[in-house]
């Protein structure tokens, strides 16, 4: 029953990917704060990354392969992200979403590391804050 239970609250937690953020260009300014509150992941070529639920997420250094399982057993790349990506993670019952981004059930997705990768940890939110 636990093991459902977990299942159920991981199918309704969901990944925001902003692939196209250009964290440290356009955020210079908050960038030493911000890898002061952080925690530092580092991951090597071929790692999986899970991402906890909430949590804000840069990658600082690297590229990382975002691919969802569909239904039909296929897995799809939705993207290649780069230094400066962000990633959110959330509940689903969570509002306000922006439709341009890209959100998938965090349930589906696999997150892997293409080389060594540094990716700083967040405290949920975090990326929302303006500048």
């Amino acid at each position: 029953m636990a093991d459902q239970e977990t299942q159920g609250s991981i199918a309704q937690d969901l990944l925001s990917i902003q692939r196209d953020s250009h964290f440290f260009a356009t955020r210079g300014s908050q960038v030493e704060n911000l890898r002061n509150e952080s925690r530092i992941i580092g991951l090597v070529a071929d790692q999986l990354f899970q991402p906890l639920v909430p949590a804000d997420y840069v990658l600082r250094l690297g590229k990382v392969r975002a691919s969802e399982f569909l239904p039909d057993g296929r897995e799809v790349t939705r993207a290649v992200l780069l230094a400066g990506s962000t990633l959110s993670t959330k509940q689903a019952a969570a509002t306000g979403e922006d439709p341009g981004q890209d959100i998938y059930s965090l349930a589906q997705m696999v997150l892997m590391a293409l080389g060594d990768v540094e990716i700083w940890q967040l405290p949920p939110n975090t990326l929302a804050a303006p500048d």
